[in-house]
């Protein structure tokens, strides 16, 4: 029987400063682990790539270390 893969955890919403606009913006942010499991990689690889200032990550209110959903399709497109 083979085995399913890990289930992530659902992507996070975080709610961003308003810039003026009546609807506040919202990105969605995926932690380390979701992030690398999202584009095939290993989580080293994720914080390495943040090391080098290929990815800009974001904090949560505890602290934790997020990849916004749109740093991934960057960098994606852009290629590694």
């Amino acid at each position: 029987m083979a085995s399913s893969p890990p289930v992530m955890n659902e992507e996070r919403q975080q709610n961003q400063p308003s810039t003026g606009d009546t609807m506040a913006s919202t990105s969605v942010q995926l932690t380390v682990s979701e992030a690398a499991y999202t584009i095939g990689v290993d989580s080293f690889t994720i914080l390495g790539l943040i090391q080098r200032g290929k990815l800009k990550p974001a904090r949560s209110p505890s602290g934790e270390i997020m990849v916004p959903k749109g740093e991934l399709i960057r960098l994606i497109e852009k290629g590694r």
